[in-house]
């Protein structure tokens, strides 16, 4: 997104997205995660959102800037970015709402 704040791959046959600050309360941690937990989401053509354990970051210079108002369309999901934050959904009609200060995930 524009901000840079939130940033989104498609990675193994879903999309990963991720905030680098937001101040929501993270979801409770699993105890097999041994690394950073919150800040990563996965959603797939089917099922539920994801929180992901992972202790890397999306850094690739080479990933397109969704600018606010625009769709993107791919491995079964859509999301839409806004001012107001991204939301990414499926064909199920499961997704997330990611914003700096917000979390929603259905």
């Amino acid at each position: 997104m524009p901000s840079g704040n939130i940033r989104c791959q498609v990675w193994e046959g879903a999309v990963r997205c991720e905030i680098v600050n937001f101040s929501f309360p993270r979801p409770p941690s699993p105890e097999e995660c041994d690394s950073d937990w919150g800040h990563a989401y996965g959603l797939a053509a089917r099922g539920r959102s994801e929180v992901l354990c992972a202790g890397d970051l999306i850094v690739s210079r080479q990933v397109p800037v969704l600018g606010y108002g625009a769709r993107w369309q791919g491995v079964g999901v859509t999301c839409t970015a806004s001012q107001a934050g991204l939301r990414c959904s499926n064909a199920e009609g499961r997704g997330f709402e990611l914003a700096r200060a917000r979390l929603n995930r259905f």
